[in-house]
């Protein structure tokens, strides 16, 4: 159940906020960005959260031992937060494409030449905001489909900033559903989230268990002939720039299949940086049985 906000707590919990991150809109963009991470860094590692990271990966069977798991956590904690940072920078990113390496700008110009538009299909990993902003800066513009924050003021503040990167933003619902329709049958491309656990959703291998995975996109791209393109934004060593991949289109006879191959995406860039995922989901609560075939190691040599 989503917690309903009165407008003056909507407004007091939004200004706090807002007074907690000025620091980082006096701060030169990188050292920003920086700075932010140096925080995540620390602090969530002595957060309850970190409970979550240890219980995910000892589902897995893949933590390594205390000391590997409180490694992985600080890396989660310092991509979080510098995130977070170039969300509230938001205007520094999108005005910074020098820090956009765009691999298969090709394949996504070439997706979109049908006229049936694009399904960008990505995970809570690097930056996915990159991905949207390199798409413009390929002449594409990219939309978004994302759940409203329940504070709806700060929510208002979240939705300027997510539009800097592209539009049209649209909310999870039936009502941003139709709009993402007349979107793809206009042409446009929209970039969705899959690797969050959905109830009732396929149960599907997703690092080595079964996890519930949404289809209705796979369904959805297949229906109305619109390609179904894995993109990552994977952040680089110097913690500033990115490396954006548009992937070849996922070709598959029916969504489960479709979803499967989307799921080894996920996987593939996870073994990649593990650090880069947002390990902080409830991926696999009612999970299945484990599955083999999963390369994932989730070491955390990446910083």
């Amino acid at each position: 159940m989503r917690r309903r906000f009165s407008l003056v707590t909507a407004w007091l919990t939004t200004a706090v906020f807002l007074a907690l991150i000025a620091p980082l809109f006096a701060l030169p963009y990188p050292l920003a960005v920086r700075a932010s991470g140096l925080v995540g860094r620390l602090l969530l590692p002595l957060s309850p959260a970190a409970g979550r990271v240890r219980d995910n990966l000892a589902l897995l069977g893949r933590n390594g031992g205390p000391r590997a798991a409180r490694r992985l956590t600080a890396q989660v904690g310092d991509s979080f937060g510098r995130v977070l940072a170039e969300y509230i920078r938001m205007g520094g990113f999108a005005a910074r494409p020098g820090l956009l390496h765009v691999h298969g700008g090709d394949a996504l110009r070439a997706a979109l030449a049908s006229g049936r538009g694009a399904i960008i299909v990505s995970a809570h990993f690097g930056n996915w905001e990159a991905i949207r902003l390199a798409g413009r800066g390929l002449g594409v513009e990219v939309g978004i489909i994302y759940r409203p924050f329940n504070n709806p003021a700060f929510n208002a503040v979240a939705l300027g900033k997510i539009a800097m990167a592209g539009e049209p933003v649209l909310y999870k619902g039936a009502a941003g559903l139709k709009q993402m329709v007349r979107h793809l049958r206009g042409g446009g491309a929209i970039l969705i989230l899959l690797d969050q656990r959905l109830g009732d959703g396929a149960a599907l291998p997703f690092m080595g268990r079964t996890a519930h995975t949404a289809t209705s996109v796979a369904a959805l791209a297949q229906r109305m002939g619109a390609p179904l393109i894995p993109a990552v934004g994977q952040r680089r060593a110097d913690g500033l720039s990115f490396d954006v991949t548009f992937e070849p289109p996922i070709i598959a006879d029916a969504p489960d299949a479709a979803m499967r191959a989307v799921n080894a995406r996920f996987e593939a860039w996870i073994d990649r940086a593990p650090g880069q995922w947002f390990w902080l989901h409830r991926r696999w609560k009612w999970a299945g049985d484990p599955v083999s075939g999963s390369s994932v190691t989730c070491s955390s040599a990446d910083t």
